[in-house]
């Protein structure tokens, strides 16, 4: 559940001098300015806007800034303007724009290192694959590299597919003990069309259960298998 909303900040209070409240009629007024700000999970957001509140130290009443006359609001206004919103009110969006900035550094740096696997593909790479005519969620699909000669890269498909891309092998499932050819540049595209999702070297194999191998359930005899 996220929790948010919105409250107020003081930023500035200061006494009005030689100015008397209209209820008492004694000279103990004091202006605040406070900013109404957006919070999520009490983290301030971003301010979007000043109000002034007038109030009695002596009886406590208090004037809020539409009650207040018009030349006094004008004055509110320009005292409202030179107060600066405190920057840690921004702390919410802040973090918003650094997370985004990470990610798509990040994602920028996957993409790259991912790309410089396809261009030399190594045994034991992982590619996580979408079948996007398959009807059902279980679009999903792994493939292992067996070995890589020229421009031939040799894969093992995973025995199951899955409703989204997978982290790791189900504990049944695994790669198949044959593997058959595909070219450099089939991959390549595979990859600009989407099909290839993720490519990963240099993982855990016990604790995905990527170095998992399960025996063809019949007899292989298609002449490109090896």
């Amino acid at each position: 559940m996220i929790i948010y909303g919105w409250n107020n900040k003081t930023i500035k209070q200061a006494p009005l001098e030689n100015m008397a409240c209209d209820n008492c009629q004694e000279q103990n007024l004091f202006l605040t300015i406070y900013s109404k700000y957006v919070h999520i999970f009490w983290i301030p957001l971003f301010p979007f806007k000043k109000s002034a509140l007038m109030h009695c130290g002596h009886c406590q009443k208090a004037t809020e800034e539409k009650q207040m006359t018009p030349d006094f609001k004008e004055k509110i206004k320009q005292l409202k303007n030179s107060v600066s919103t405190p920057k840690y009110l921004y702390s919410g969006l802040i973090i918003i724009v650094l997370a985004i900035g990470y990610f798509s550094f990040a994602g920028s740096q996957a993409k790259k290192m991912e790309q410089a696997f396809l261009e030399e593909p190594m045994e034991g790479d992982i590619y996580k694959n979408i079948d996007k005519t398959e009807e059902t969620t279980y679009k999903y699909y792994l493939w292992k590299v067996a070995k890589v000669e020229n421009d031939s890269v040799f894969v093992s498909p995973s025995s199951y597919s899955y409703d989204g891309i997978p982290t790791k092998l189900e504990p049944e499932d695994g790669f198949y003990n044959f593997s058959y050819a595909i070219h450099k540049n089939e991959l390549r595209d595979m990859y600009e069309k989407g099909e290839v999702k993720k490519i990963l070297r240099d993982y855990d194999g016990e604790s995905t259960g990527f170095n998992r191998v399960v025996a063809y359930p019949s007899p292989v005899t298609t002449d490109s298998i090896q």
